[in-house]
């Protein structure tokens, strides 16, 4: 009888604490704009130019949120440490996103530069900037 009343003593607790659980990881949804994005980078040899090697960025981005994002701009920032330099290329500006993804906007942007031995790589930062409500806000991820 008691290890009857133990188990039906662990099953409430564990449905209570489970609907607790459950209650904690709802995600809540503000409104107001949402950007989401997918880039792809590759770095390699560049085509017909000796010596030389290219990083390519492709990527799109759109707007899963519940307000217009406003002036959105787009910049990818080539950090090269090999040759000391911060290359900054805006590949969207002033495109208004809609609401609830209904709308993309895709870009692509290539750096170039000398070739290095050893190999060394480029970082790549997404910035995006779009108005809310009458204010700047940015989005900034490597």
């Amino acid at each position: 009888m008691v290890i009857g009343l133990t188990i039906v003593g662990v099953i409430i607790a564990g449905i209570v604490l489970g609907g607790f659980s459950l209650y904690n990881l709802v995600e809540q949804k503000e409104s107001g704009v949402n950007i989401a994005y997918d880039v792809v980078s590759t770095q390699g040899a560049a085509e017909n130019l000796t010596g030389m090697e290219s990083v390519k960025v492709h990527g799109t981005v759109w707007n899963i949120g519940d307000k217009v994002a406003k002036n959105v701009t787009v910049t990818i920032i080539f950090t090269d440490p090999a040759h000391d330099k911060v290359v900054r290329k805006t590949v969207v500006e002033g495109v208004d996103l809609l609401p609830d993804g209904v709308q993309y906007e895709k870009f692509n942007t290539v750096y170039f530069r000398e070739l290095t031995i050893p190999k060394t790589l480029v970082d790549e930062t997404i910035q995006i900037e779009w108005e809310e409500d009458g204010q700047l806000k940015t989005l900034t991820s490597r």
